[in-house]
């Protein structure tokens, strides 16, 4: 018995040194966010982005929409996209051999014409089907709607496809259930004309639609969804964006970019094989994952990927992020899809910490291969299993009556309240966001929950987080590391809402 408790207690201490490590890293994170949140708001306030409305020097960007089964959302974001104000951009939808209505609304809702393009396979994609553009007026600074229908091979496929076709030097992926903010090109290409040759890709925040009035493909009004299943999402995507991803860019160790909407350098996502398919022929990209692999993140494998290409050339690169959002997604709304939703996002973590375990530890991947990836591995990756573990370690230490009712108390009072503390520092970084008058009097930022009462649940809803939703979202990331052990594939899309309209009058 004395070496089980000296076991149990070895246990304990280790769990709880995680814990405060955990702590301390995410509030050393918060403050790094905040100063870089503030910066970034100075500059957009003494020189806001929609200046650069009619810059011909900017670069020429191309929108990737990749679609699978997205009839219900896909107008609405195209006609968010129609709304961007930019110089010089192109958008090329790409239908994944959807089964559902994709194509039809499309050619229903615009004036698409079947045509023959001149189409460079550069990238080795699942077959063409047929291409179609609009032919006729265009909006200011569009130079091409170009729509291709393709056979299903996934989303990572759709786009190289949409790459193939491409004319901009920078190419966003995002997702067809995606709103953008009017400005939002020019906000991501800022950061590009400031250092032309330093940055390779660009990413934003993105917030939670849910909840929220649209207007024909514009978010019109900032309001929380009724359900708390999207209230629990809302801080989540707040603490990951804000407090997360803009500390990593801050270090130069950035390794996702949202799939919702980024930028990036189109030759050297061409250099280093595309997105990853089962069909990449890429030396680089084969050599680098394997032959005839694929992975469900593939956002966060491409960033990866590229970090890895540029440091094995010595080439510069810095892959930045804008701390407040330009784009806004439709979050699951049962729970039954957001388990599907996150047991696939830890399945695509654990692919891509797999596929570039070389880099792990690796002082010459510097930033990432010493401090990102092993944050990943030791945070993320471990962070369900040794909770899990701690879980069972309660129900032995009880049965064997060695359970200390106040040290058990003291942890689950410490784990709670750093747990709140880190989501109301991410809450409070996030409210407390508000562009340059300039943006803001156009309507073109609204992040902002302006009500009190909205601040205020927020922060209760990132109290009750920690009972019965992170354990609940715990059971299905193990159930995503059983399918990664198992090496499924599968996607496991769910089904869309659709964007809530605004009321008549």
């Amino acid at each position: 018995m004395d070496l089980v408790t000296a076991i149990l207690s070895g246990l304990d201490a280790f769990v709880l040194g995680y814990v405060l490590v955990f702590f301390v890293v995410n509030v050393a994170f918060g403050l790094l966010s905040a100063r870089s949140i503030g910066e970034t708001l100075a500059t957009e306030h003494v020189r806001p982005a929609l200046d650069r409305e009619h810059d011909r020097f900017l670069p020429h960007v191309t929108l990737l929409v990749p679609a699978y089964n997205e009839e219900v959302t896909i107008c609405d974001s195209i006609r968010s996209l129609l709304r961007l104000r930019y110089p010089s951009f192109e958008i090329v939808v790409c239908n994944d051999g959807s089964k559902d209505k994709t194509v039809a609304e499309l050619l229903r809702a615009f004036h698409f014409v079947r045509v023959e393009l001149d189409y460079d396979e550069q990238l080795v994609t699942a077959p063409i089907r047929s291409f179609y553009e609009v032919r006729g007026p265009l909006p200011k600074g569009l130079t091409r709607l170009v729509l291709i229908d393709k056979d299903n091979g996934g989303k990572a496929d759709a786009l190289n496809a949409c790459i193939n076709v491409a004319q901009g030097e920078y190419v966003t992926s995002m997702d067809a259930d995606s709103l953008l903010t009017p400005d939002a090109l020019l906000l991501a290409a800022r950061p590009i004309v400031e250092d032309r040759e330093g940055i390779v890709a660009v990413g934003v925040q993105v917030g939670i639609s849910n909840g929220s009035l649209v207007e024909d493909g514009r978010v019109v009004e900032m309001r929380l969804p009724k359900t708390w299943i999207g209230r629990f999402q809302i801080v989540e995507y707040m603490r990951s964006f804000a407090q997360g991803r803009v500390a990593f860019a801050s270090l130069r160790s950035l390794l996702v970019l949202s799939g919702v909407f980024a930028l990036v350098r189109r030759d050297l996502v061409l250099a280093i094989g595309g997105f990853l398919t089962k069909t990449m022929r890429s030396k680089v990209g084969i050599e680098y994952c394997g032959a005839g692999v694929r992975t469900v993140c593939e956002d966060m494998e491409i960033v990866v990927r590229l970090h890895r290409y540029l440091h094995d050339k010595r080439l510069p690169g810095k892959i930045s992020i804008l701390p407040f959002p330009t784009a806004w997604t439709e979050a699951p709304e049962n729970y039954r899809d957001l388990g599907k939703q996150r047991s696939r996002w830890y399945r695509g973590l654990l692919e891509v910490l797999s596929y570039h375990r070389a880099m792990m530890f690796n002082p010459r991947f510097r930033q990432v291969g010493l401090f990102s990836l092993p944050y990943q591995l030791l945070f993320e990756a471990a962070a369900p299993v040794l909770e899990c573990t701690g879980y069972i370690l309660f129900v032995v230490t009880l049965a064997l009556g060695i359970l200390s009712l106040k040290a058990l108390l003291t942890f689950l009072a410490l784990a709670t309240g750093m747990n709140l503390l880190l989501s109301t520092l991410s809450i409070l970084l996030c409210v407390g966001t508000e562009r340059g008058t300039t943006a803001a009097a156009e309507g073109l930022s609204l992040f902002r929950y302006k009500r009190l009462g909205h601040v205020l649940l927020l922060l209760l809803t990132g109290f009750l987080s920690n009972v019965g939703y992170r354990q609940y979202l715990m059971l299905w990331q193990l159930r995503g590391l059983w399918d990664f052990i198992k090496g499924k594939q599968g996607w496991d899309k769910f089904a869309r809402k659709g964007f809530a309209p605004k009321p008549a009058g």
